[in-house]
């Protein structure tokens, strides 16, 4: 079956955004607590030492700190296909052609074309986030240093998804539960590069997606990062506010 997919040119301006109250019983923290167990990437620099690395969107100031948002689960291909498998184009049209209830933007020739309005975030939920305080579960190895890249194990976005998002949605951030959204031993970082010369920010290490997908609802994403001056990646702390069904 051939889909005619939704390209930037064709991108309709975001409709009116809803208002989502802030209550006590609507928030989801999507953020780890920072203490000495955290899992922290295994090569220099090591943990909280601010550097420049490499250049993603993260904590650029000019972004809008929130988005409205669907979130994408992948966990049962992750349980058949193991932990190197990596998110494809198909695994998004089938969550999109079996979750109607998060309605297309428009419809042609009966073909759905997008999913999220403009500027919205999409979270990939892997099923990783309980794994955040095991370090040998989350990065697949124990190891540090160079060394270690060999064993880094753990599920991410495929560069052709990366570039088809980029491409064929009209979305401004992706997160994931999961260290990188890049495969670990992969130093190129492609998914990283194709998605931040977009302008599209990366958040990684995303809590509490499980919430999220049980929930059924609507929500938007808060994220803030702190005010990093020239910063180019920065933690953040994420919460998402739910909305109706």
């Amino acid at each position: 079956m051939i889909l005619q997919d939704l390209t930037l040119a064709e991108c309709r301006p975001a409709k009116r955004s809803t208002v989502f109250v802030i209550r006590e019983d609507n928030i989801v923290d999507l953020t780890h607590e920072l203490n000495e167990n955290n899992t922290y990437w295994p090569t220099p620099p090591y943990p909280f030492e601010f550097t420049r690395t490499f250049t993603d969107q993260q904590s650029k100031p000019n972004k809008p700190p929130h988005w409205p948002g669907i979130s994408y689960q992948c966990e049962r291909k992750v349980e058949r296909f193991g932990a190197d498998y990596l998110i494809t184009i198909e695994d998004i049209l089938e969550f999109e052609r079996t979750n109607k209830a998060f309605s297309s933007v428009f419809i042609q020739r009966n073909i759905p074309l997008a999913r999220i309005r403009t500027g919205g975030i999409v979270l990939f939920y892997i099923g990783y986030g309980d794994k955040f305080y095991d370090r040998t579960a989350y990065l697949g190895t124990n190891k540090t240093g160079e060394q270690a890249v060999p064993f880094l194990h753990f599920p991410g976005l495929d560069p052709v998804a990366a570039k088809w998002l980029v491409n064929h949605r009209c979305i401004g951030t992706v997160g994931i539960d999961v260290v990188s959204i890049d495969l670990g031993q992969d130093q190129r970082y492609p998914s990283h590069v194709i998605l931040s010369k977009s302008g599209m920010i990366i958040i990684e290490n995303v809590a509490h997606l499980d919430k999220l997908a049980k929930s059924g609802r609507r929500f938007k994403v808060i994220a803030l990062p702190p005010k990093i001056t020239d910063g180019t990646g920065a933690p953040l702390r994420v919460i998402a506010v739910m909305g109706g069904k």
